[in-house]
């Protein structure tokens, strides 16, 4: 399964008749936080993986591979000034796979994954466009040796579940991006955010990846309390290196692979603001998936969905 990343900072923006924030399938494009605000933001992401793919085309699903994750993101914002907010993401991710390798194969994790730092600064504002720069960096805080509740007999020495379906990689990692938005009128707007992540190799000389995203993201508010949005988000992984994960008997490699390609989700999602402010807000949306073109052949999801809860203290 695919390791998640998820990059949450909180947008605050100011509107003289009604507030939007950024939709779901963006990073909040340039907006930070006000000097000394603090936010706090609950996300839950839900997924299955039950099909295979390669390259543009679904492919036999031989494994009878069928992955759940359900993922709880904590991310927590602070202003250091008007210009510079920082945040911190704390995911906790529960993952259930099973498949057939000669045997009964059962995945079943859950716990504490990497924590992300983050850190947002403003470099220009002008007549409602705004343009940042971010960077961040993943601590290896997850679990890296979680075993098979049935370990095959096909899979010989090794005795923890591919790196994939672990809570974390075991190797710190890097991001550098850029954000934009654009306040339109006074109840529309546009983000965008692009980033690039440094994946070292982690355990087992496994290779992630590296990766780069792109996603650009409209919200409408339809009136004081309700908002809509729709996003597309773009998603490009170099290829991936399975490792000591092979299956020897038959030459192959597992099912459960880290994602290497390329991928496009679409992204609606709707906004409430129960008090005509951004003080609380909850989001909610799903995800489809609009294209995609995989270097090898693997698990993708066809849909994600998503809800999100902030308050602004």
């Amino acid at each position: 399964m695919k390791k998640i990343l998820t990059s949450c900072l909180v947008a605050v923006p100011l509107i003289v008749m009604a507030d939007t924030i950024p939709s779901l399938g963006t990073n909040g494009g340039a907006m930070v936080l006000p000097e000394g605000k603090l936010t706090l933001n609950y996300r839950q992401l839900y997924f299955k993986r039950d099909s295979m793919y390669d390259g543009s085309s679904k492919v036999t699903n031989s494994e009878n591979l069928n992955a759940k994750a359900n993922i709880s993101i904590f991310a927590f914002g602070y202003g250091l000034d008007d210009k510079t907010t920082l945040s911190l993401i704390i995911p906790y991710k529960n993952f259930r796979a099973d498949a057939k390798l000669g045997q009964d194969v059962k995945v079943r994790n859950s716990g504490l994954s990497d924590i992300w730092l983050n850190a947002r600064r403003i470099v220009y504002n002008s007549n409602g466009f705004l343009v940042a720069v971010d960077g961040g960096v993943k601590f290896p805080t997850g679990s890296k040796g979680k075993t098979f509740k049935q370990k095959p007999m096909l899979l010989n020495d090794i005795k923890t579940t591919p790196p994939p379906t672990q809570l974390g990689t075991g190797e710190f990692e890097y991001k550098i991006g850029v954000g934009a938005t654009k306040i339109l009128d006074e109840s529309l707007r546009i983000d965008s955010n692009m980033h690039y992540i440094y994946r070292p190799k982690a355990k087992h000389d496994y290779d992630f990846g590296n990766e780069f995203a792109f996603n650009i993201g409209a919200v409408k508010a339809l009136e004081k309390r309700f908002n809509v949005g729709l996003d597309y988000a773009y998603t490009y992984n170099s290829k991936t290196d399975m490792g000591n994960y092979i299956d020897s008997t038959r030459g192959s490699k597992l099912p459960f692979k880290a994602f290497s390609g390329s991928s496009g989700y679409i992204t609606p999602s709707v906004q409430f603001l129960p008090f005509g402010k951004p003080k609380l807000h909850v989001s909610a949306g799903v995800s489809f998936l609009a294209h995609y073109h995989l270097k090898e052949r693997q698990p993708i999801e066809k849909q994600r969905y998503m809800v999100n809860i902030g308050y602004l203290f």
